[in-house]
Order: C-alpha cells, then structure tokens, then sequence
C-alpha cells in the first residue's frame, strides 16, 4: 500500500473529527476531500504550559509541513521555543525510494543524518485508505454556522472527542513511541494508561468553497494532566498534584494548499 506522510497522531485525530459524519454535508465532503489529496501543506502548533514549584514553564512547539505523495515525500521544518531554556530547531525531509524503502534526511542545526527507513516504520504517516482505522468511535460534532477566518467563509463545528476514540488514536497512530523508548514502561503497560482517557475539546472548520478542513483545535489539559498522574502512579512516583501540573496544553492543526502544496528540493549538503 502507497504510504501517505502527514502528521502522526494529528493526522489521525483530524480524520476521526471528519469521520463523524457520512452523507453530502461538509463533513463528509472534507473527508474524502482529505482522502485523495496529491499534496498538501500543513501547520501544528503546540502550546504547552507547566507550573512547577511556583514556576511556569511555557513551551511552543510550531511544524511546518509539506506532504506529497505518489511517489511519497515530505518536508518537515519544527522549531521548540521554551523560555529560559532555550530554543530548538530541526529539518527534515524524506522521499520513497524503493517498494517499501524510504530515505530520510535530518538537519539539527550542527549536521546533516541520513538514515534508511521501511514502509513498515513508516506506517504512522500512512493517510490512505480507511480513516476509520484509527476510531473506536466517533465524536459528536455539532456545526455551529459559518464564520469568516482568514478572509475566507468557513463551515464551523464545535464537539468532543471521547477517550476511548482518542485511546485508539493514539495507539494506533505511533503518537506514544517517544514515551516507551525514553521511559521504564512497554506498550501494554501504556495501553492500560489511557483507559479512561478523558475527552477532549475539538472546534474544526471547513472552508464554505472548496469543502477543505481548514483549521483544526483541540484543548488537551485535561486528559493529559490524568495521563500524567497515570504514568507517575505506575512508575511508583507520586502524583502531579502540588508538584508539577500542566495549566494549558493546546493544539492548532492548520491545512492549506490542497493538490498544491509548496514544493521543495533536498539540499545537495543532505545528499552528500
């Protein structure tokens, strides 16, 4: 199956947003509008907050994201703004380069890394197909009008997103690999973690002219602030309470350029 790049886990969260509804209404539009896009271009903007010992950290994590597929490929630029500590940046693009091979091409600001990546690790990325693969129910999603955003007429839904549909999201998306690797706890045990996840707030708009998802934004305190306690719990640590709580955590997915996304080349230092 021809691998699709997108946004991991966000990818998967704005496919059960527009997998709430079937029919000839806009969300079901956006959904297969979503499905048989050649490119796009994207933007998912983090913002996280955590007050600890009287202190709070602010972090803002932006990436910028150009996908193409047929043959796949992509361009990812992230940047981490976090305060007093410090800034992050890195680049990365990868392209098909075989049946089930992909190359890939990381820059952290010092040095270029090339690494050699199959389709199976791959498969996070994957937007093809059926988008309900990463539901185990679907939200409730109630449109609340049009509204103008960004100069343009936009369709504007507001709802939830249970925790045992994001439950699915995120274990099947690969959005929790980063946790298994650096921390003491397997698969098993983080799928145990997120049972009674809780729901999470979701305002999605699609643009009134070309049926698009436009704009996607979710609060995430909450479930994540229970996550949080979870994890510590299982790790034999005390809770977060009183000692470190998340006080915001935001996402803001945008999408633009459907079928022409801002092209690019891989820098000839990548390829050296």
């Amino acid at each position: 199956m021809k691998k699709k790049f997108c946004l991991g886990a966000l990818a998967a969260l704005l496919a059960l947003c527009l997998a709430a509804c079937t029919g000839s209404d806009p969300l079901a539009a956006a959904q297969e509008n979503v499905r048989k896009a050649a490119s796009m271009d994207a933007r998912l903007v983090m913002e996280l907050d955590m007050d600890v010992a009287g202190e709070t950290l602010e972090t803002v994590t932006a990436m910028d994201v150009s996908v193409f597929n047929e043959p796949a490929r992509m361009k990812l630029d992230m940047s981490m703004e976090m305060g007093l500590l410090g800034s992050l940046t890195a680049t990365l693009y990868a392209e098909e380069t075989g049946e089930d091979t992909y190359t890939l091409y990381t820059y952290d600001g010092q040095q270029w890394r090339r690494e050699t990546a199959a389709a199976s690790q791959l498969e996070e990325y994957d937007f093809s197909g059926d988008m309900d693969y990463y539901i185990s129910s679907s939200p409730d999603l109630t449109q609340e009008g049009v509204e103008d955003l960004d100069g343009a007429a936009a369709y504007k839904y507001t709802g939830t997103i249970t925790g045992d549909a994001m439950r699915g999201v995120m274990l099947q998306s690969g959005a929790l690999d980063s946790l298994t690797a650096s921390m003491s706890v397997d698969e098993e045990q983080i799928a145990g973690l997120l049972d009674g996840l809780e729901s999470i707030a979701v305002t999605l708009w699609i643009d009134k002219e070309t049926l698009c998802p436009v704009r996607m934004e979710m609060d995430m305190t909450a479930a994540v602030n229970g996550l949080m306690d979870r994890l510590l719990e299982e790790m034999g640590g005390p809770s977060t309470a009183g000692t470190a709580v998340i006080s915001r955590m935001s996402m803001t997915l945008t999408c633009s350029n459907f079928n022409n996304a801002t092209d690019f080349t891989i820098p000839q230092e990548a390829l050296a």
